[in-house]
């Protein structure tokens, strides 16, 4: 009895597990670069390989594998997608060559691309309206905690005992999800299965309409954000002469900041609506943003400025998120995959574009562009409405 009571709140938590770890995956890895460069004697610009890989393997098997969430029973979907991602750890795990490496990476990229676009379609599936808000910013909390303790968790067990030992502990968490999702998240059974069709499937997402301008809206936010994400550590450590440990601290406490906005996120959605919270926080992402151009010599300033940073981009990313899945109808799965993919792509291009500013102008020049990106967003945003 108690247990049934308790079921909803055990389900979001057995997903928000999910998350996490395979959040940290995304994460941990950093730290790891150096240890991996003297293990497998290849430089360290080569073992950023390890990152593109399992970003390569996410944003191209997410599109593929998101219509089979539309067709098939999340449950099992979301099992088969941590079987994969815990098979691609072991691999990083066991792997004594370098290239070897860099397949597992990519095997472990593909089991998240089949389960984190099922945990936010699993979510739409069970919860609706102001419950639903809530769970989702719940749920990708998860993803800025992981970022918050996902590099320094990555380098305090490569220092303490051995890299390899860093991804037996994903392997632990990821098994302890997964068997949370089997005792705790019900198997649903679909109405009418039809067979599977991909251009169908596409098809039917691409005539809705908000549907896809605000995968448009998070394809843009995240090419503007992470443009100066990439750099805000070269940022921190040349402006004000920080150790590595100091910068990893300024991102502990953005990611936590984010942590705690995301964590309520949905009360601010219910609120004002998704439409309404994603214009919002747009524009006072905006602010922020302007502020850190003033304040690029003032230490305290720019880390107050980039704390408010992150409680808005925890607002409104978990807001678009909740957007989509509303409006999804019957194609939650697909939708989802095509933003995780979207999400990859804006990270891939807005890395490379700040790249290729960085050296011309600096880091104001990159906030620039991400003022352009994040401005251009929030203004399509007001169409959501």
């Amino acid at each position: 009895m108690l247990a049934r009571r308790f079921r909803p709140n055990l389900m979001v938590g057995s997903l928000f597990m999910i998350v996490f770890v395979m959040g940290a995956d995304s994460f941990i890895i950093s730290p790891l670069l150096p240890v991996l460069a003297e293990q497998f004697y290849v430089s360290i610009g080569h073992t950023a390989l390890a990152v593109t890989s399992y970003a390569v393997g996410y944003a191209a098997g997410a599109p593929f594998f998101g219509p089979l969430g539309d067709r098939y029973p999340k449950k099992s979907l979301l099992l088969i997608g941590c079987g994969v991602f815990v098979l691609g750890s072991l691999a990083c795990a066991l792997t004594s060559t370098f290239v070897g490496f860099i397949f597992a990476r990519l095997m472990a990229g593909i089991g998240a691309a089949l389960t984190l676009p099922n945990v936010w379609a699993t979510l739409g599936e069970h919860f609706s309206g102001n419950q639903l808000a809530h769970v989702m910013g719940m749920t990708m909390a998860a993803l800025s905690l992981s970022i918050a303790i996902g590099v320094p968790l990555g380098a305090w067990v490569t220092q303490l005992t051995n890299w390899r030992l860093v991804f037996y502990s994903l392997i632990g968490m990821a098994m302890l999800a997964g068997t949370s999702v089997i005792i705790w998240v019900p198997m649903l059974r679909l109405v009418k299965r039809e067979p599977l069709n991909y251009w169908g499937s596409f098809k039917t997402v691409w005539h809705l309409k908000t549907v896809i301008l605000a995968l448009g809206i998070n394809f843009v936010w995240m090419l503007g954000f992470y443009s100066i994400y990439t750099f805000l550590g070269s940022k921190i450590a040349l402006s004000w002469h920080f150790s590595t440990g100091q910068t990893g601290l300024v991102f502990v406490a953005y990611g936590l900041s984010n942590f705690g906005a995301s964590f309520f996120s949905g009360a601010v959605t219910t609120k004002l609506g998704a439409a309404k919270s994603v214009c919002l926080n747009g524009w006072l992402s905006v602010s922020c943003l302007l502020g850190l151009i003033f304040s690029h010599q003032w230490l305290i300033g720019f880390i107050i400025l980039l704390m408010g940073l992150a409680l808005v981009q925890g607002l409104g990313v978990p807001a678009l998120s909740t957007y989509l899945v509303t409006h999804a109808e019957t194609q939650r799965t697909t939708v989802m995959a095509l933003n995780s993919a979207v999400l990859y792509l804006g990270l891939s291009l807005g890395s490379w574009l700040g790249s290729l500013y960085y050296p011309i102008g600096g880091f104001t020049v990159v906030v620039w562009f991400a003022i352009v990106m994040l401005g251009l967003a929030a203004g399509l945003g007001h169409l959501l409405s």
